[in-house]
This record gives structure tokens, sequence and C-alpha cells, in this order.
């Protein structure tokens, strides 16, 4: 009989705690492990028995964290990670105990996980994929050093602007939603080529950037339209868990053949770079504006593969300039996305590869293919470089080619030649392949030359462990697809698509970027807002072939993190539900109609393909998992509830809700009877975001519990069923005043009610970053406020003043140590003590990440704590601000997370917008601006409009003007409320008198109008107050 020993390794107090537990029988249960570890950490200890809760984790051979908390897990563990050493099976645990502090660290890896020194340890995790529902965590790079660093800041970041070390960690993602991205860095070059079905964030593709050559005066000057000048990091001392810094090897080598520019300054107002080069290397000035199409409501034309670049060349000579503008792409079909290539044209993916010329009306373009790859290969596929051209310009071509200095020798002396080299690559090896648009451009006058990137891999195919959801099979591909080869089936409609709709893909662009950043809004508040969409356009996002969209939390290094929908973190995200509800109520039906279990119970992490068994048909009865396990997050369950409302705020159609209700009802029926007390209070285990279950009553979980509860019953009220909605609505009343009472008690802060039975993972009398989030949810849905105002307020206040520190020490931050001296910002938890409790919630002594500060900022706004706000969102952007963090890539568990989707709900936050349906079609719409009262200026979005708000006059608005500027869709409006004391109002549409009726009520302005107004794109509301 062989014998199974047990090696557990955990911590108490201080100490280090290493035992091995040896059973007579490799077959023994779980139970009977658990009981036997017990008794012998109790032992050891002196711990009582009831006061010992395991949860085992271990490293499987993928490197993914598995947590353990059932026999049939157990057995699984056994299986994937069991070792025969000596006629017995070993297996290394690590045990969590009431008393235990921080759970694995990055010591307790296997050196096959964490094996490179820590200065790269954010590239070294190869497959963090956290299947068990356990983040690992990276290894601790912060220096011995007591040195403080250097602080460099960016000067110019409230104008958008980064130049100098400002540029440093620029990279900023332009690709279609949910379709794969590429990065324009700091460089002014392209990086992170993220285009091939698969996640590396440092992938980059040799031989592809664009140059410029300008006669003019008898003399002939050529440069590379990139910067080396940062390309020297000696002195520089990166952030912990930050790439975005790294140059490729390629792009120094790229500028140590071919001369490049000396200086550049990058605007960014996303979706919109714009790079202006500044040294003169050329004798005229040149202007880059770069972009993918985004427009709000608009899923199709945000989602096509292709990059629009537009280079304005200004002729300051008398004399008419030739100017030529070349783009230089490799053919990389065949790559993995990954590996890196070498001697400029060389991977073990390549051969086969050619080159081809298209011609198009107005256009020319370089299609690039493989042949030689299967049908149905992920990375089969087509990539293209294209050029607009008018009457009287040139367009000339090397179609293939494999070095660099070859091209630059025609480029700058003869031209290109055509076709270049012959026939399909050999083995191993791939083309580059070029174009040169040349234009004549008269003495002080510019033209604008227009370049096209696209990419065309239909053949998407699950990459990632779905080991954590029984599915084990890692033979068969599992076909994903893309959604953009279902609109668009190959690389030629891309092209012709988005020439033919070029002006109003690039207008619509141009006017959502305007509609954000033309604003009176504080700059902090802006781009902290517009930027945060950008994750939708970066690799954590996928919209499938099915039509559905979904998301990684983050992306490690080369592999998406922690997959995927992730409920309870993307239970903070803002964007994706205000800028593309069509997507986002997809999300709700997986969650809904196909993830959600015949007992009513959501699984945190969704399974991909659909047509695969759902997590819970492995579960007996399907409910036999602990009540504490991970796998299913409270607050991500409960917040699908509070999703599904605000989908339905956003203009949802009837039937699609009519098809959900049933299984709300189903989530909230289960929650009143199985995990409330029965008075509207949770106690039990809550797993949630932070990885751990917590225990007792707390505001974290609570308020998103009352928050639904009010959902729910406005959703009943809608759907006409009366006695649900008077079932929710007692309920929250029971709980919103049983919550408070037992929570704020020492009357400054919301503190947790700490189960005796249970004193683990604690916020206990902490002031907790994360304690309102259902409070931040009820306002975002006009449900009211599910504590007192008073309350809410003084916790806040409390919070910022406990948290916040104006530089963090490292040496204070735990288990990661995101933040340096160079940092202000706030913790997760603080205790007023200043001791963090042995058995503290996970994660509560970390810088707080944007993804909590974006809803904390939010939550200051709407109780009129608007300095605290701006000095949260002011840190935010000081963190991100280009000289050692990217502004487009907030990181925590993997770059591009999520969570700080909550951003985007500023807008909506800082105007005061608010927004119900009178009938299934028309609206009623109110504003109160929170920021800029007299001076307001902003975004805002309808489920079916968008555009902006703007308004002036005195104080109490008592006279002035109000405008609703409609920029894209439509909108039928019922009634439009404002912040002002007026007592009467004019309005019109144009020169038209709009009918209507007014009054004035406490200070609030309401407009009735006799008949719905309908606004259309490019009509104007005008309200003359007084």
């Amino acid at each position: 009989m062989r014998r199974l020993v047990v090696y557990v390794h955990t911590t108490y107090g201080q100490s280090q705690i290493n035992l091995n537990v040896e059973l007579r029988d490799v077959s023994a249960s779980w139970e009977l492990v658990v009981h036997d570890v017990v008794q012998r950490l109790a032992s050891h200890t002196g711990q009582r028995k009831k006061d010992i809760e395991l949860s085992f984790r271990y490293v499987d051979d993928e490197g993914d964290l598995v947590t353990v908390n059932s026999d049939r897990e157990w057995r699984e563990a056994l299986k994937i990670s069991g070792k025969e050493q000596m006629g017995s099976v070993v297996m290394r645990l690590e045990a969590t105990t009431a008393n235990s502090e921080l759970g694995v660290t990055a010591a307790d890896y296997p050196t096959s996980v964490c094996s490179i020194p820590s200065s790269r340890c954010a590239e070294s995790q190869q497959n963090p994929c956290c299947m068990g529902f356990k983040r690992p965590l990276p290894c601790d790079t912060t220096s011995p050093s007591t040195e403080v660093p250097r602080k460099i800041v960016n000067p110019t970041q409230s104008e958008y602007k980064y130049t100098g070390e400002a540029l440093r960690a620029v990279t900023l993602p332009l690709g279609p939603l949910g379709g794969g991205c590429i990065a324009i860095a700091g460089d002014g070059g392209l990086r992170q080529w993220q285009v091939c079905n698969r996640v590396c964030h440092l992938a980059h593709v040799p031989d592809s950037f664009f140059a410029i050559r300008v006669d003019v005066g008898g003399g002939s000057d050529a440069v590379v339209l990139q910067s080396p000048a940062l390309y020297n990091d000696s002195d520089f001392k990166p952030e912990n868990y930050i790439t975005d810094h790294v140059v490729p090897d390629a792009s120094k080598q790229l500028l140590s053949h071919l001369p490049g520019v000396k200086d550049i300054a990058i605007t960014a107002k996303y979706p919109i770079v714009e790079i202006d080069y500044l040294s003169g290397e050329v004798p005229v000035t040149v202007h880059t504006e770069a972009f993918n199409p985004c427009i709000p409501l608009d899923s199709k034309n945000s989602g096509i593969p292709v990059i629009i670049f537009n280079f304005t060349v200004t002729n300051h000579y008398s004399g008419t300039a030739k100017v030529s503008l070349l783009g230089s792409l490799q053919n990389f079909v065949g790559w993995d996305g990954a590996s890196k290539i070498q001697n400029e044209v060389l991977c073990a993916g390549y051969g086969g590869n050619s080159n081809s010329l298209l011609k198009m009306s107005g256009m020319t373009a370089i299609d690039m293919s493989n042949a030689s790859l299967t049908p149905m290969n992920a990375q089969n596929g087509h990539v293209a470089l294209a050029t607009l051209n008018g009457t009287g310009d040139t367009v000339t071509t090397l179609l293939q080619f494999d070095s660099i200095t070859e091209l630059w020798k025609y480029f700058t002396t003869t031209g290109l030649p055509g076709t270049g080299q012959q026939g399909p690559s050999a083995a191993g090896k791939t083309w580059n392949g070029a174009l040169a648009l040349t234009k004549d451009i008269p003495a002080h006058a510019s033209e604008t030359f227009t370049f096209m990137l696209a990419w065309h891999f239909p053949h998407r195919y699950v990459n990632w462990s779905q080991r954590g959801f029984n599915i084990h099979d890692t033979i068969t591909q599992f076909y994903i697809g893309n959604q953009y080869a279902t609109l668009w089936p190959d690389i030629f409609k891309v092209l012709e698509y988005t020439q033919t709709n070029m002006n109003m893909l690039t207008a619509q662009t141009r006017m959502f970027r305007d509609a954000m950043f033309n604003s009176t809004l504080p700059w902090q508040v802006v781009d902290s807002a517009a930027a945060r969409m950008m994750v939708l356009r970066s690799p954590t996002c996928m919209w499938f072939a099915d039509g559905n969209f979904y998301g990684f939390e983050g992306c490690s290094a080369r592999n998406g993190c922690c997959p995927l929908n992730c409920t309870h973190v993307w239970n903070y995200e803002m964007a994706l539900s205000r800028l593309y509800p069509d997507l986002e109520r997809t999300m709700r039906e997986v969650d809904l109609q196909e993830q959600i279990s015949p007992n009513s119970i959501i699984p945190s992490r969704t399974t991909v393909p659909l047509e695969l068994r759902r997590q819970w048909t492995f579960w007996p009865n399907y409910t036999d998992i602990s009540p504490a396990s991970t796998a299913i997050c409270v607050d991500g369950e409960i917040g699908t509830v509070n999703k599904t409302y605000r989908e339905v705020l956003q203009g949802a159609p009837k039937d699609w809700f009519d098809r959900q209700w049933p299984q709300v009802k189903k989530i909230m029926s289960r929650w009143m009877t199985t995990l409330d007390d029965g008075n509207g209070v949770v106690k039990g285990p809550q797993p949630n975001t932070y990885d751990c279950a917590v225990y007792g009553v707390n505001t974290f979980i609570g308020t998103q519990y009352l928050c639904a509860l009010r959902a729910a019953e406005e959703m009943a009220k809608l759907q006409g069923d009366t006695a649900s909605a008077k079932a929710y609505h007692d309920r929250f009343t029971s709980g919103s005043a049983q919550l408070d009472k037992l929570c704020f008690t020492n009357g400054k802060w919301y503190t947790q009610v700490v189960d005796p039975d249970h004193p683990i993972k604690v916020m206990s009398d902490g002031t907790f970053v994360d304690a309102l989030t259902g409070w931040w949810w009820g306002r975002a849905l006009g449900v009211g406020d599910i504590l007192p105002i008073e309350h809410v307020k003084s916790s806040l206040q409390y919070t910022f003043q406990q948290n916040h520190v104006k530089a963090f020490d490292p040496g204070l931050q735990s288990p990661r140590k995101f933040f340096d001296q160079r940092d202000a910002g706030m913790f997760i938890i603080r205790w007023p003590d200043g001791k963090v409790p042995k058995n503290a919630l996970l994660y509560s002594s970390e810088g707080a990440w944007t993804g909590l500060e974006y809803p904390f900022a939010e939550q200051c706004l709407y109780a009129g704590l608007n300095d605290i706000a701006l000095q949260v969102l002011t840190e935010a952007r000081e963190k991100y601000d280009g000289t050692r963090r990217s502004p487009w890539n907030e990181v925590e568990c993997g770059d591009h997370y999520s969570r700080q989707m909550a951003g985007f709900l500023l807008f909506e936050v800082a105007s005061g917008q608010s927004s119900s349906y009178a009938s299934p079609n028309t609206v009623n719409l109110s504003f109160a601006p929170r920021l800029q009262f007299t001076n307001y200026r902003g975004f805002f979005i309808l489920g079916s409009c968008w555009g902006q708000y703007i308004q002036s006059g005195d104080e109490q608005l008592s006279s002035g003007n109000a405008q609703l500027v409609v920029m894209g869709g439509q909108v039928s409006l019922a009634q439009l409320q404002l912040s002002s004391s007026a007592a009467k109002a004019t309005l019109t549409v144009g020169s038209a008198a709009v009918t209507a009726a007014v009054t004035q009520t406490s200070g609030v302005l309401t407009v009735k109008f006799n008949s719905p107004l309908s606004l259309k794109v490019g009509q104007v509301l005008n309200v003359k107050l007084g």
C-alpha cells in the first residue's frame, strides 16, 4: 500500500511553519487529510482546533495556483501534482489558517515558475492564470537599499502632453474592440504587437516603421520617424511589475543602422494620439495622428482591425518640396505572437510568406500572407499596409525584402524599385514589404499622407488553461474565433470598408475625442475617465465570433490573467456598459442564461466556448462546494443583479429584460432565503474579489446586497411584479437600518462585526477604501442612498485621512509593493493603532489600485467632498504620468487591468447626470454638475445618444443658458431637469421654439415637453434661463 506524505507550509504570527504529515493510504479522503493536518497544527501552535480553518493551495504543473476545498478537488490535486518518491505519493501544500498572514509568496513557488532575476520578475510569470481563483504573487523586486529614488514628474501632463523623460514608459494601445492591438510607444514607434490571437506584452515585430524623405532646394534629407533619445536606461529605476519602458532590441538595432529623430512630443487624448517631431532633421514639419475608429454606441465601426495614420507635412520653404512618406511592415503571418524574431526576419513559424500588391481606386496596399499554413491555423491570416493616393500622387513599392539597409538605400537614392525578391520565403524566414507615397507640396502649404495598418486573423482558439473548470482536454482546439472576421470576411473587405468610410470614421472619432476633452472639467477628471476605455481595446478583452464580449481580469507577460469574465472584478467596470451597451448585454446574457446553475448560483468565471460543460455541472447536486470558495464570489454574483438593472437603464430592449428577469428573481430568492439572516444582513462566509472569504457583518458585501434589493425592487416595478417589489423593499428597509446600526458604532466610519467563530481575513475597525462599493452602485443606479449620507460622508473623510500617505514606504506594503517613495496615495485598509492584524484581509496592506481609487473619488464627488476626490485623481494621474508607468496601462494582477474602467463613470458623476425611461422610447434626463457649476461643459452619454451638456450662469443658475448637444445617435426626451433656481425658461432647437411646461421646485427646474422632443445628430437643445 502506497503511503501519502503531505508537506504543509503556513505562517503563524511571524513564524514560518513547515510540517510533514504522513498518512498510511494514498486514497485517504480530504476529510482525513484535514483532520490530521489540523491536529498537527494545533499541537504545534497551541491553537484550538476549531480556530483552524484550512484552505490548501498548490502550484500545479502549469504554474497555476490552485485551491483545494473538497474531496473532489483533493483527488484532482493528487492526480495533477502528487509526486512519486520512494514508494510514497508526496504532495506539497500551502495551508491558510485563521492566523495565517498572507498565504503564498513568490518564495514558495518552484524555480520553474520564478527562476529569473527579481528585477525582471514581471516578465517571468509564464502561466499566472489563477485557475484556482487565487492570484499568484510576483517576486518582491524591492531593492534592499534605503536610498530614495529620484522623482521625475511630467510637467505638461495637465495638457495631455508627454515629452522628455515622460515619454519613457508611454505605450498607448490602438486596436478594435476585443480584436487585438499595437501600441504607439514613447519613441514614436510601434510596440507590443498583440494581434495574433494571443497575449504577449513585450511582443515585437521588427522592420516595421515609418520614415520621411524631403527633396527641396537641391538637397535631400531622410529620417525614420522614431527617436532613440531614451534607449539608454542605465540610470532608470523601473517600477515593480511594469515593463512598458522596455525597448525592444529590434528598435535599438533599427536606429543604430538608420537615422532617427532626436526629440518628439506626444499629445494623447484617447482614443487619438498625436506626435510632433521637434528636432528638425528634415526641412519640413511633420505631425502624426494615429487612431483606431472609436465611436460610442457603434460597436461595429469601433471593431475594425485597422490603425489609421495621418501624417500632415507642412512645407515652410519658398519653393515646392517633394516629400515621400515611407511605411515598412514585416509579413508576420505564421509568427506565434510571442517568440523573438531574430536577425530581422528569422523565426520558427515563418516560411512560405509572400507579399502581393493590391490596387483599388485611390488606394494601394501590400497584402501579406503565408500559404504554407493550414487553413484553420490560429496564426494563419493576413496583414496589410495601405496608403491612400490622389491625383498627382506617386506610390512606389518594395514588395519583398529582408534587410532594412537595402530598403534605406533605395529610399534615399533612386526610390523603391517595385517587386524586390521573388517567390515565397524560405523555411524559417519571412519578407518585409514597403510603400512610399510621394507628393509635391507647394511653398507654405500642407499635405496629409494617410496610411492604414490592418490585420485579419480569424481563427482564434482557447489558449489558456481551463483546468480550474474541470476542462482537462489539452489536445482539442476549442474554436472561439474573432467577431471582426464575421463582419469583414477578409483583409480586402477591411481595407475597402475603411477607405470607403474614412471620412465618417475619422470625423466621428475626432468628435468623440473632442466631446470628452473640450471640457471645463479638471484635466485629472477627464483623463481618468477617457483613457480607461483603453482596456476594451487591449488584449484583456475579446469579442468572439459568437457575438459575445469576454474579458480577462488583466494580462500577464504572456497570458491573459484570471479567465474569464470574472464577475467580481468586472463588477467595477463602467466603460463598456456606457459606450457599447449592446456588448455589455452579451456579458449579462452569458451570466444569466449560460453560467447560472439550476440552484441559481453564478460561478465567478466563465468556461468557453459555451458549448462546453459549465463548471457547476461537475459539482454534485450543483452545490457541493464550500460556501467559502472563491469559485463563487458573492460580490460578483449579487453584482449581476445590479449590472442587469444598469443595462435596463441603458435602454435594453424589453424582450431582453423579460428574458433576464426570471433569472434575477432566482438569484434574489436564494440570497434572501439562504445568505440573508432574514433581516437583510449577510453574516456567513462571503468569498469576494480579495481572493478570500470574509465573515461577519460588513458594509463591503452588505451594501452591494442592499443595492441589489433596491435594483430588484425597481425592476419588479417595471415588470409589474408588485409582490416582489414589496418584498425587496421591505427587506432593504430592514437591512439598511440593521447594517448602519451594526457597523457605524464608533460614530466616525463603518467597521466590520468580526465573527468570533471565524476571525479570519478581517477588516475589523480599519478604514477600508472599498467599504462602500454598494453605496457607489446605488448612486450610479439612481436608487438612492443605501446608507445615511451623513455617515457615508464621515466614513469617506476618515478613510482618506487615515489611509492617505504623501509618500509610500515599500516596506509597509504587502504582499505586492506597487508604489515607492515617489508615489502618493492611499492604503487599502489602515487600522487606528497603525498595526496590521495578523489575520487581516488579503491585500489590505497594498497601496490602493486605481480600480479602487476611481470609485472612491466618485463616492467623494457624490458626497460633496470635491477636494478629496480631486486629490485622489491627481495622485492617480501622477503615478501614471509616463515617467515610470504608462498612462494607458494601469496594473493590478497584470497589465491593462479591467477594474480601472470604473473611472469612466467620472463623466456622469461630475455632470450630475441621471436618466430614466418614461416609456420604452422616451427618456427623462437631468443634470446637476458637481464641478464647474457656473461654467460647465462636459461629455454625456445615454443608451441611444451622446454629446455634450453645457451650462453657464450665476451660482444658482437663476439666469444663464444650458445646451444639450447631440453628436451621435438620437434621443426622444419626455422631461429635462436642471439644477437651477430660475423661474422660467425659453427652449429652442435651432430657430424653432419648443413648447413645454416649466416648473420650479426647491432649486430644480423641470421641463415637461408637450410631446416627446426628438433630437438627432447635429441638433442642439437651447435652454435660456430666467
